[in-house]
């Protein structure tokens, strides 16, 4: 398996042939982007994260912690890591607040500092439509943001040999003279195993922002189209933007995530494995915590990749072809009150596509003897970006008023760049009216997106009575609308087994499936009547060319974006042992 995975992606950065490339699911566990299906602190659990930067490279990373109902940010920080190095937290409840809590004994440098993670900082619950509840589950977002110049070398960054820097004169030149600081060499760790300066970090973000002078960091930005942008790749100083960073083919990924759920009461671990997404953008995106107009910045959306591989049964590539931006950036569509329409970016659906399955696959196991318990994780990390989130998108939410300027499926960009109110900023690819922001553009509630359904098998073959998941689209399946969440917990539950909750979701945001009598352990299947992203009209609703996400799609593209894992549990003698396995795929491969 490890063979053939390192074979595909070889062929698939042989393969390339633009530029840019084609985002795909790295099979070696490593990438530019790595998902972490949950997180909880619900039920005496806590959830260790370990992000490991396999590379000789000095790495910016930002960390993002999606609550479960609607993916809203409720915590993120930028990890510097130095070459070979590995950052971990613990995410646990903090009692006094209600909320989870991030801490950390690790010394790498991050922004916030590490004395402030290393005391612990609490999620925050900011939002209009999210509950504590809803914070105490969620998932994480891994996403590289580029590379920091580190100067000469033969196995460095393609950096044109130049110093991220600070220097002296108030312009970085990328050489390090008298009175000027290299960044690298602050993150560098001693012998004692702390960095040899931290400070380096908010001095270079602060160097950055004084003027006009590129100098330290200064933030990036995204283009007129809503993807990330930037200057030469290779120069750590060619533009005011992204400066100090650089991301040539030969730099980008190498980031592995990897969490570990325990239950300090128990003992039960359950170990987590990522989801690892290469060719997502060809830029850097460095963005400081504190800029609220980037606060959402890097995302799912916002890289510049806009093709996407997928490897059919026998190991070769299928080329999907351009994938459309969205109409508008996906920001510009979202309420999340008290601070809406943030920019995320227009750029989703080589993401989406890459995640989507057909179906997902897990065992279970609740023999009531054993006192055994299964639940299934399922997560959908493009709900925020518009893809299986129940709504579809309007350029008039509120029939009493305007409408937004131009119509949805006439193959015209209606994207403006205009001033948002609620940011006092200008960003680009958003609706307007005449030029000026329009705010009647969003989601309006629709049929769910997709029909769901369940199925099972024990492990003789034998068919639970809900749906038989060959015929499932034939008979009457079983509609599951409480999937209507961005972290879905699924209980199973079989006759006369009351055995306790492993996760401990609230129970209103958890949904519970009954097995028929005589059913204990076995397989059970999601199954999602999905989109075809090339004619479903709620994707259609969302791209900027006009009837899908592709004028030139090879190969059928179908399913829904999800990831998760299946967590058991059971009694061993005087002790509880647990497991989790991650979702096995189904997905269309052939056409």
């Amino acid at each position: 398996m490890i063979r053939k995975s390192r074979i595909i992606a070889t062929l698939l950065v042989a393969s390339i042939a633009t530029p840019g490339g084609a985002a795909y699911i790295n099979q070696d566990g490593i990438g530019q982007v790595a998902l972490l299906p949950y997180y909880g602190v619900n039920n005496n659990n806590i959830t260790n994260i370990n992000i490991f930067n396999t590379t000789n490279l000095f790495k910016a990373v930002k960390l993002r912690f999606r609550e479960s109902r609607i993916s809203a940010d409720v915590f993120n920080l930028n990890l510097y890591l130095s070459p070979y190095d590995v950052w971990n937290g613990t995410i646990r409840l903090n009692p006094a607040t209600g909320v989870p809590n991030l801490i950390t004994e690790d010394e790498s440098c991050t922004l916030p500092s590490s004395s402030q993670l290393q005391a612990g900082i609490d999620f925050s619950n900011s939002y209009d439509a999210t509950s504590n509840d809803d914070l105490s589950e969620g998932y994480i977002e891994i996403i590289e943001m580029g590379v920091i110049a580190d100067g000469p070398g033969e196995t460095n960054a393609y950096d044109g040999d130049k110093y991220a820097e600070i220097d002296k004169s108030g312009i970085a030149d990328g050489v390090i003279s008298e009175g000027d600081r290299s960044i690298t060499a602050g993150l560098i760790h001693g012998e004692d195993g702390i960095p040899l300066d931290c400070t380096v970090i908010e001095d270079a973000w602060s160097a950055g922002s004084v003027g006009a002078n590129i100098n330290g960091f200064e933030s990036g930005s995204l283009s007129v189209d809503g993807m990330a942008t930037s200057g030469s790749s290779h120069d750590p100083y060619d533009s005011s933007l992204n400066a100090g960073l650089v991301y040539d083919e030969q730099d980008r990924g190498g980031i592995n995530a990897y969490a570990i759920l325990v239950n300090i009461a128990s003992g039960a671990a359950f170990v987590e494995s990522a989801t690892h997404i290469d060719g997502y953008s060809t830029l850097p995106q460095h963005y400081h915590i504190n800029d609220s107009t980037s606060s959402q910045l890097p995302s799912l959306a916002s890289g510049n990749i806009t093709q996407a591989y997928m490897i059919d049964e026998h190991g070769g590539i299928k080329n999907s072809g351009t994938l459309s931006l969205t109409e508008w950036d996906t920001g510009a569509l979202s309420d999340n009150q008290p601070n809406p329409s943030t920019p995320k970016g227009s750029n989703p659906f080589p993401i989406a596509v890459v995640l989507s399955a057909d179906s997902v696959g897990v065992p279970f196991f609740t023999e009531a003897g054993l006192n055994g318990s299964t639940e299934i994780v399922a997560t959908f990390p493009m709900r925020h970006h518009g893809i299986y989130n129940g709504s579809i998108a309007s350029n008039q939410v509120d029939q009493t008023i305007a409408k937004c300027d131009g119509e949805f499926n006439d193959g015209i960009d209606d994207g403006a760049s205009v001033a948002i109110p609620n940011l006092d900023v200008t960003a680009y690819d958003y609706p307007s009216i005449d030029g000026v922001y329009c705010d009647n553009a969003g989601f309006i509630d629709s049929v769910p997106d997709v029909e769901v359904a369940l199925a099972y098998n024990d492990y003789e073959s034998q068919s639970g009575a809900l749906i038989n998941p060959n015929d499932y689209l034939i008979v009457n399946p079983i509609l599951i609308d409480p999937l209507n969440r961005s972290v879905n917990v699924i209980k199973i539950q079989s006759t006369g087994n009351g055995s306790a909750s492993v996760l401990g979701t609230p129970v209103d945001n958890a949904f519970n499936w009954q097995l028929d009598a005589g059913f204990k352990a076995g397989w059970a299947r999601i199954l999602f009547n999905g989109y075809h992203y090339n004619i479903d009209p709620r994707i259609a609703q969302l791209t900027e060319i006009n009837g899908g996400v592709s004028d030139d799609l090879v190969g059928l593209w179908t399913g829904v974006p999800v990831i998760g894992f299946t967590v058991m549990t059971a009694d061993v003698g005087a002790s509880q042992s647990g497991e989790a396995v991650d979702l096995i795929r189904f997905t269309n491969r052939r056409q």
